[in-house]
């Protein structure tokens, strides 16, 4: 909690004025706001993201659930209210105001605000352009921050949601109802998998949490039903890894009188004309299990093969040579095929599964149907009238990962109670994967079941490939984690979110630089006047410190100049558009110097929140300009308010002083300039002594 912002609160509260408000009557999101005509009157509210005061005019950008929008705050306007708004809004804050949409010189549209009131007051910083969400773990445990900082984020979760809506309406559409079925079972069955245990303390018995949905589905085919889906949490108590989560989101369908080629042309019709909805082509690129991106089209027409012909071709096995566990195993063994399991204690129908999943899988990258499961990993489906060693089952596999699995079901009572007892010895004899019995369903086949099919299919992992992520917490919004721990000393926190420093902060030999490109110097004078007024002078100071900081720890000075230079090359071009920072304007420019990729990726690095993972903070000069970039804005505002206005007269007390203040420069962030200490090895007096005197050295140039 920032004390600060928790004085604020309670100073609002003193004058009678609650900051946590019950309501605003909003007339327009910040969309439409953005989209309606000059001159329209209006309600908006939203999070304050960022806050940019010239004197007695101040502009912030707000952001709701559409998007951003600009408001514009001006002291002959709103008067004494004016200096107020200053004293109490922070960013994170969220505010309501209401006044006239106009459009600024510079074509932005904006609210000029008439009156403004405290929403929400927020007592901790959030995320920011500069640091954003650094850590990947962070996005998963604190999601809220990951969404509040990154539109893309946002946006994949409301596509998730589209998604799911679509998928519903598809189902309506032809005919089917939606149930809701236990999560609490008796019978860990449906599939196989290892469930997780838990006890009923009213009826003191221990229960499963559900495995899948699927015998309560088919019993509900039994009792009279036609069409029935459900879309539910399944739970699976087996290893994690970035395709698989033990708890996820899965559909379930079973349709009467369809058999399981009924159910693959539906397949392929529902998921291409949802695809073809949402994202307007079939057309997607998918990463695959590398994390390389491919081109699949998931138009109609999907290829379908077998899954005893996949493992034949790409290894030379036929499953039906080894009618046994034992025999499989020697085979597996003598072909020097390493499986990811201990294969000691499998059945034969795990074996089979685990050696597809390891020489055949990796190989499917287009939309294929890998049918004619053999019945040993397929106990709830039906066999196949010319081969009864074989189901009328069906995998959909895209880009690697197993999107669906279905058959044409078990319909004969004794026929499955038979095969509940294979699974169930295998059970006892140590394969944790295996089913369990599950008599009340077998009693519920006795009753007489009509001919269905079933499937059965991840959200999450369609989802992932449609969005272009290779982890499913990524499209998990709070997907379970460990408890955090104490951070270790490689770890500092900014923003409450962690860096991690790749090489020691305090062996100065290592990662200096990528590369050298300081023969670019001349070049870079030349963009900067080319394509900079606003900012120059942030940029000059940058570039003069980090050669400074370049000198300090060993690294070339001109390289570390060129990159402090040109962080924000595109900023002044852009508007302050921060989602499109160092983005296709940034490569633009630099490419009419013929500017390395090192350097490109050196500026990527400082903006971390967003190119964190791909230009990871791994370099010297990388983590001097992440600490680097906040302080040379604050100390140019320091001296803007100097008397002189002059950089002679700014000490480095004077700007540790005003750091305290955090209603100085508030859209600054403190810590991202204290994280010198564990990025750097470095005390944060060091650097910015260090910076001052930097750019001290250059005054005239910066006109200060």
């Amino acid at each position: 909690m920032d004390e600060f912002r928790k004085q604020k609160a309670d100073q609002l509260r003193a004058e009678g004025i609650n900051p946590y408000a019950a309501k605003f009557d909003r007339t327009h999101t910040c969309k439409e706001g953005y989209e309606a005509k000059d001159g329209t009157n209006m309600q908006v509210a939203g999070r304050v993201m960022l806050m940019r005061s010239m004197g007695k005019l101040t502009f912030i950008t707000l952001q709701d659930h559409t998007g951003k929008l600009q408001i514009a705050l001006k002291a002959e306007e709103l008067g004494d209210d004016y200096q107020r708004a200053l004293d109490f809004i922070d960013r994170g804050d969220f505010i309501g105001v209401s006044g006239a949409r106009f459009t600024t010189k510079k074509g932005e549209p904006t609210v000029q605000v008439a009156s403004w009131t405290m929403l929400s007051k927020a007592l901790r910083q959030p995320p920011e352009k500069w640091a954003g969400v650094v850590d990947q773990e962070t996005t998963w445990r604190q999601r809220y921050l990951d969404t509040i900082s990154n539109r893309e984020t946002f946006d994949r979760f409301m596509f998730r949601s589209a998604f799911i809506k679509r998928l519903r309406e598809f189902y309506w559409e032809h005919g089917f109802v939606e149930v809701d079925t236990p999560v609490l079972v008796n019978a860990a069955s449906g599939t196989l998998a290892t469930p997780f245990t838990t006890h009923h303390a009213a009826y003191d018995m221990d229960v499963y949490l559900r495995i899948a949905t699927e015998t309560y589905l088919k019993e509900c085919i039994i009792g009279g039903f036609d069409r029935v889906f459900e879309i539910g949490r399944i739970f699976r108590n087996e290893g994690v890894d970035p395709s698989h989560l033990q708890d996820f989101t899965m559909v379930e369908h079973y349709a009467t009188y369809w058999d399981f080629e009924d159910n693959m042309n539906f397949t392929e019709e529902m998921l291409s004309t949802i695809i073809k909805d949402l994202l307007g082509t079939t057309k997607v690129n998918i990463p695959d299990r590398d994390g390389n991106m491919v081109e699949v089209d998931f138009a109609a027409g999907w290829k379908r093969v077998s899954l005893k012909d996949l493992i034949i071709e790409a290894c030379g096995i036929d499953i039906d040579d080894h009618t046994t566990a034992d025999a499989l195993r020697d085979a597996i063994k003598d072909k020097s095929i390493k499986l990811e399991v201990d294969i000691s204690k499998l059945g034969r129908g795990n074996l089979i599964d685990q050696l597809y999943k390891k020489v055949a899988r990796p190989n499917l990258i287009n939309p294929v149907f890998v049918t004619q499961q053999p019945v040993d990993v397929s106990p709830l489906a039906r066999r196949n009238d010319d081969n009864p060693n074989i189901t009328d089952r069906f995998q959909l596999v895209v880009g690697t990962w197993e999107v669906n699995n279905a058959y044409s079901e078990l319909i004969d009572p004794v026929d499955q109670a038979e095969r509940f007892e294979k699974q169930a010895e295998a059970n006892a004899g140590g394969d944790s994967d295996a089913h369990e019995k599950d008599d009340e369903y077998v009693k519920a086949l006795e009753y007489g079941c009509p001919p269905n099919s079933g499937l059965g299919m991840g959200i999450d992992r369609i989802v992932a490939l449609l969005t272009q992520q290779s982890n499913l917490r990524d499209v998990v919004l709070f997907p379970l984690m460990k408890p955090e721990h104490a951070e270790s000393s490689e770890q500092s926190s900014v923003n409450d979110v962690s860096i991690t420093a790749t090489a020691s902060s305090n062996d100065t030999t290592l990662f200096l630089q990528h590369a050298e490109y300081g023969h670019l110097l001349p070049a870079a004078h030349g963009l900067l006047e080319t394509n900079v007024t606003v900012t120059k002078a942030h940029l000059l100071a940058t570039g003069e410190a980090m050669a400074a900081l370049a000198e300090r720890f060993g690294g070339h000075k001109d390289t570390w100049r060129v990159a402090g230079m040109l962080h924000d090359l595109d900023w002044d071009s852009l508007d302050k558009d921060f989602e499109k920072h160092c983005g296709t304007e940034l490569e633009t420019m630099l490419a009419t110097i013929n500017a390395p990729e090192a350097l490109l990726g050196d500026i990527r690095a400082h903006y971390a929140h967003r190119y964190g993972e791909d230009y990871p903070l791994n370099t010297q000069l990388r983590k001097a300009l992440y600490c680097v970039d906040e302080l040379t804005g604050f100390i140019i505002a320091v001296a803007l308010v100097r008397p002189s206005k002059k950089l002679e007269d700014v000490k480095v007390k004077s700007i540790t002083k005003k750091l305290k203040d955090k209603g100085f420069a508030a859209q600054v962030d403190r810590n991202q300039i204290g994280a010198c200490k564990e990025l750097l090895g470095m005390e944060r007096s060091e650097l910015i002594e260090i910076t001052l005197d930097a750019m001290k050295a250059i005054a005239s140039d910066l006109g200060l």
